[in-house]
């Protein structure tokens, strides 16, 4: 029954890609029909999207989509994109507010679609899950959490998100937090990390979660790298030769990442690509700005509604999208500085807003692989950067959990606390019964049962 589905939904997303060029690319036949063996031969996966923002906010159904969605099942079975780590995003400004309230209300509705759209997605919380999950033909849920701020100074919410499914930590966001400072804030408030930062990197090791470099600034990223036993990710970054944002990473910090058997992942957001777009965004902020706050004051009391109108002026004021290759461009010169071993992607779909022309959401993934063949890339490297270096790169980080002992040996205090850490799923797969997630959480399966490595 398994291969059944895997088998159909391979034959969909190939009829569903015979016609998803970009109108008016001029596309060799011969070579987009060998792109699409290769990506539906592939494990795709996308380390950022921003999609639960629309789950919560204006109630998406990531089962039947929208069109105003850029990542929901229908475009992952369209794209061929097998896995998706959806970002628990909660802003700097609700930092100190009781940001960690807002990150569980997120969790508990990713947690609820996911239950809801058992028969087409799946929870996954390891590198064995997104395999076991891609081979029965569905698409693969992980949740990522972008900003720190949830954590609440908090080694005990760490473990507790850690628990929830959360897998990897983008450490802070457009602003300095209690944890590091971030690369787009005005002023530094540690030069780097913080003393709870430090704490924040050793016990991620501890636990096996990924750190996620982006967003934050040299100064914190090169001493996460000094810190970090394991090796970490940039999960939606760009390359800062290239576009001259903050955002991006300059080779030097490509170089660290890939030593310590890291990932960049090249994000598709316009103004992290191209130098004149950057600048265009620059003057549009300030154009906008007076209509932004009066938005703002407007909709104070909702949120929904405030995001939707902004978005609106946003979309009527943006420049035209940079064309694909700009986008190729960063992943090829991530690949020849670095190798095709530490280069992947991470979309920042649904939080970006414009993207290469012809990469409007994730219906277009084998785009991105058509043009890498047209670029000459061997197949073995293409399927790295689709998905397989984060496969390698997850194993690695769940391998290297300390296996709670501190470093005299010792039994760490917490073990007997934290001893199903070792199958993070089991506790996650109580919680239905626990806490009335409506009966319907998909996680009592063979990945409930399956220990991880």
């Amino acid at each position: 029954m398994k291969r059944l589905a895997a088998f159909l939904a391979g034959m969909l997303f190939a009829v569903l890609c015979r016609e998803a060029s970009p109108a008016g690319e001029a596309r060799d036949p011969a070579l987009w029909q060998r792109a699409l063996a290769i990506h539906r031969g592939a494990i795709v996966i996308d380390t950022h999207c921003d999609t639960p923002l629309l789950m919560v906010d204006e109630h998406l159904d990531i089962g039947t989509g929208s069109k105003d969605s850029e990542v929901d099942i229908p475009k992952m079975i369209e794209g061929g994109l097998s896995a998706s780590f959806f970002a628990v995003f909660v802003p700097n400004s609700l930092d100190g507010k009781g940001p960690a309230k807002k990150a569980l209300e997120i969790i508990d509705e990713i947690y609820l679609q996911a239950g809801k759209n058992r028969k087409k997605a799946e929870l996954a919380f390891s590198a064995d899950d997104i395999v076991r999950v891609h081979s029965t033909g569905k698409k693969a849920i992980l949740i990522g959490m972008e900003n720190g701020g949830p954590l609440e100074g908090s080694l005990g919410l760490l473990r507790d998100f850690y628990r929830l499914g959360v897998r990897y930590i983008t450490l802070t966001h457009i602003e300095n937090n209690d944890i590091c400072d971030s690369s787009t804030a005005q002023k530094a408030r540690f030069h780097g990390l913080s003393p709870f930062g430090r704490s924040v990197v050793r016990e991620m090791n501890r636990l096996g979660m990924i750190i996620d470099v982006s967003h934050i600034s040299d100064e914190a990223f090169r001493q996460v790298m000094d810190l970090s036993e394991a090796p970490v990710m940039a999960s939606h970054s760009s390359v800062r030769a290239l576009c001259s944002h903050p955002r991006n990473l300059s080779d030097e910090m490509m170089k660290a990442l890939a030593a310590k058997g890291g990932l960049v992942q090249i994000t598709f957001y316009s103004e992290y690509l191209d130098e004149g777009f950057l600048k265009k965004i620059a003057l549009l902020r300030e154009k906008i700005k007076p209509e932004k706050e009066r938005l703002k004051k407007k909709y104070r009391d909702d949120p929904a509604r405030y995001r939707a109108e902004l978005t609106a002026l946003w979309n009527r004021e943006l420049p035209p999208p940079v064309p694909v290759e700009v986008l190729i461009n960063h992943i090829d010169y991530a690949v020849k500085l670095v190798g095709a071993d530490h280069v992947g992607l991470g979309s920042d779909y649904d939080g970006a807003g414009s993207y290469p022309a012809g990469l409007e959401n994730a219906a277009h993934f084998p785009l991105i692989t058509y043009h890498l063949l047209k670029r000459g890339y061997k197949e073995e490297d293409i399927r790295k950067i689709l998905g397989g270096n984060v496969l390698r790169l997850m194993r690695e980080v769940e391998q290297r959990r300390t296996h709670y002992e501190n470093k005299s040996g010792t039994e760490h205090p917490a073990n007997a606390a934290y001893q199903n850490l070792k199958d993070p799923s089991i506790s996650a797969a109580c919680l239905p019964g626990n806490i009335g997630l409506r009966g319907d959480w998909p996680g009592a399966t063979a990945s409930a049962r399956s220990p991880s490595p």
